[in-house]
């Protein structure tokens, strides 16, 4: 029989017998010759694994000549040299893999022998049987974890004997139930993982108004939202282990666990409901008829539209990004905010009720495509949990934001007469005329919004939409809700950036000063999504100008809530924490608004002219926006004061018509003067200070160190 040569540094000279299920038997090519690096096994090898002088060691172990892994075409190698180690494991907590089936070590221990390979330059499902999904050329840990009983005279060297004999590795469904009891197999691994299935996603509108509307006005035709069903496949590309563990009830459990703190690339590919024109069917006319009030008459405006093969394809490439995109941050996110012990997937394999359709499932899942696997009904497998059902089961949003739709008569119209695109960042999608199209369209991606340049554009049209709302000029049911959002992708996420993040969940109610405490020891939190939304119902937006007897509220009150959000940005220990000064000293606010700008440096002496220019920028938005809220409550008072001496006016009277023509012009000054902060989180605050922070809210925070995601509905926060 083929022997394995095992030799230290001090005399040892011994062999270890594969055992006929070993890896080393089944799928190494030439069996290596091993030898540990730092261990006198000639002297404690006969020690019993319950010695207090073992209790914890390890070892590194050299191989002689460079081995290849495969069952036909090499996959993987071990290089020659120092490439693998031998350890004594007496904790629970230092073996791979954490579930409810993981047994205390008690009276047990386990002796690991684990071997660095590399990949392939190039992998196949089939070349070799050996891939794990991996990538080509990366490195990957192959490590097979023995259990031994204590007190039963079993020696270190028997112990290292068996534990290199029983080498094992989870190839497939063969391997895992020839796998000994209390036997662990365990892959590092850097490639990629595969799933198909489908997703419910709950449609979201956000119609917003612009500035020259038509009059009369028609009514707003958006529903609250629905549910759309779609088939998508899935790829997750990221650092995980395989780890195969044999209970001895005789069951498997086989899980994939992410490795925390590392990036995590999610592509998703909307599978389904795709296709050249609009069928009622497809996944556009499915989201339309989600948040449609009359499905059946937008359906059949599309469907009888005679749109260019162009148009149809634009749209449909925009929407099924859209879908895409945003279940890639739902899936990475989820995987990132995984505890650490708890694994992406976990299924529990019976090996004798396997089938034929079982075990070509889990092969492949074996080999980085879990679909088969993850399917219902499989005979002799069960999924304990799964990530992907995670996501499934907490809901998923496909926002909407409908800029313009007051101008048309319906989604459809607004659809087929303007443009249809998506937000690469965030995944929501964008239904737009062609004007406004032409602003905020990316040149950089296909069917994309430019997203700064959206930001602007959302920002200024919230604003045009809550003073109609004031006005009492939408036409539209009580529940109809408007939203204020933020959103940013930044590929480099400082501590410092984190902070002012964090403090905005707390601005808008979502988070405590606790938890928005930055994690330390972080220097960079890698590529982070951030998104914060508000929502408001037409209430709300007109206490944001008018107080409850239809008064314009003071300039004070906006200049009050501006400098109430630089409070929430900006804290004691910041690098521009000077900006705190004039948001908090009354008595210098005062004195600023005295003397002006000009004579700011010399209210700021020894201040960095970097700092004093942040502190007028400060100001200069402050005043701005103080200036534009208050002279637009006093024309929305004007407004309905109008209105309530004149209740029999008609649309075409006169006097209405010169009325909301003024305030339609005043809003096209207003949106073409917006100034950038109003687009970023500070103006997002500023407007929730003046609904009291009653205002419905969301914030996600995704990235690879750090996931939060939270929110409040509108209802729930008014209550509160």
């Amino acid at each position: 029989m083929p022997t394995i040569k095992l030799t230290d540094q001090f005399g040892l000279d011994v062999n270890a017998q594969p055992a006929p299920t070993s890896a080393l038997l089944k799928y190494v090519q030439q069996l290596p010759s091993l030898r540990f690096d730092s261990l006198d096994f000639k002297n404690i090898g006969g020690l019993t694994l319950d010695q207090p002088a073992i209790k914890s060691l390890s070892t590194g172990v050299s191989f002689q000549d460079p081995i290849n892994l495969g069952d036909g075409a090499p996959t993987l190698s071990v290089a020659a040299g120092a490439h693998g180690s031998v350890r004594l494991i007496t904790d629970a907590d230092d073996l791979p893999g954490h579930d409810d089936a993981m047994e205390a070590l008690q009276n047990v221990c386990y002796v690991s022998f684990e071997m660095e390979a590399t990949a392939a330059a190039t992998l196949s499902a089939t070349a070799g049987g050996i891939q794990f999904g991996a990538s080509p050329s990366t490195e990957l840990e192959l490590a097979s974890y023995s259990r031994f009983p204590l007190k039963t005279g079993v020696t270190l060297l028997q112990a290292l004997q068996q534990t290199v004999a029983d080498f094992s590795l989870p190839v497939n469904s063969g391997d895992l139930a020839a796998l000994p009891a209390g036997q662990i197999a365990r892959v590092a691994v850097t490639g990629t993982l595969e799933l198909s299935g489908s997703a419910d996603l709950l449609t979201t509108a956000n119609p917003l108004a612009s500035a020259n509307l038509p009059a009369p006005l028609p009514a707003v035709s958006v529903s609250a939202g629905g549910s759309v069903t779609v088939g998508v496949s899935c790829e997750i590309e990221t650092e995980y282990e395989i780890v195969a563990r044999k209970l001895d009830s005789g069951c498997v459990r086989l899980a994939w666990y992410h490795k925390n703190a590392t990036e995590v690339t999610v592509n998703v590919t909307a599978s389904e409901g795709i296709s050249a024109g609009f069928n009622g069917t497809d996944l556009f006319s499915r989201v339309v008829g989600a948040i449609s009030p009359s499905p059946q008459t937008d359906l059949k405006e599309l469907a009888s539209a005679g749109v260019s093969d162009d148009q149809a394809a634009a749209i449909q490439g925009a929407v099924k990004a859209a879908v895409s995109r945003k279940l890639e941050i739902a899936v990475a996110g989820k995987i990132s905010a995984n505890d650490s012990n708890a694994a992406t997937f976990l299924y529990e394999i019976v090996p004798s009720a396997l089938t034929v359709e079982s075990r070509q499932a889990i092969d492949e899942a074996l080999q980085g495509n879990l679909t088969k696997l993850h399917a219902p009904g499989l005979q002799g497998v069960s999924c304990v949990s799964s990530i992907w059902d995670n996501v499934r089961q907490t809901g998923l949003e496909l926002n909407v934001n409908l800029l313009g739709i007051l101008n048309y008569r319906s989604i459809a119209t607004l659809s087929l007469e303007g443009k249809v695109l998506y937000e690469p960042a965030t995944g929501s999608m964008v239904i737009t005329d062609r004007a406004t199209a032409e602003r905020i369209q990316s040149t950089q991606v296909n069917f994309g919004a430019d997203t700064q340049k959206l930001r602007q554009v959302l920002a200024e049209s919230f604003l045009i939409t809550a003073v109609y709302h004031g006005a009492k000029q939408v036409a539209a049911a009580p529940s109809l809700h408007c939203s204020h959002s933020f959103f940013d992708l930044q590929n480099t996420t400082s501590p410092a950036d984190m902070a002012r993040k964090l403090r905005t969940g707390v601005a808008v109610g979502l988070l405590s000063a606790g938890e928005a405490a930055v994690p330390a020891g972080i220097p960079d939190f890698g590529r982070t999504l951030f998104t914060v939304s508000t929502d408001y119902d037409g209430d709300l937006v007109t206490g944001m100008f008018l107080d409850a007897g239809d008064a314009p509220l003071s300039r004070e009150r906006y200049e009050t809530a501006g400098r109430a959000a630089i409070q929430f940005l900006v804290q004691e220990g910041d690098i521009d924490a000077v900006r705190l000064r004039p948001a908090t000293d009354d008595a210098l606010w005062s004195h600023m608004k005295d003397v002006g700008q000009p004579s700011f440096p010399s209210l700021f002496l020894g201040v960095a002219t970097p700092l004093v220019g942040a502190i007028v920028a400060d100001y200069s938005t402050i005043q701005w926006w103080a200036d534009a809220m208050h002279d637009t409550a006093q024309k929305l008072a004007a407004f309905r004061m109008w209105l309530a001496q004149h209740p029999a006016a008609t649309l075409d009277d006169a006097g209405f018509q010169k009325l909301r023509n003024d305030l339609a012009g005043y809003l096209s000054q207003v949106a073409a003067n917006t100034r950038d902060e109003f687009g970023q989180p500070w103006g997002l605050i500023a407007m929730n200070q003046l609904a009291s922070r009653k205002a419905g809210a969301k914030i996600l925070i995704s990235g690879p160190k750090l996931v939060v995601n939270k929110g409040t509905e509108l209802a729930a926060a008014m209550g509160s």
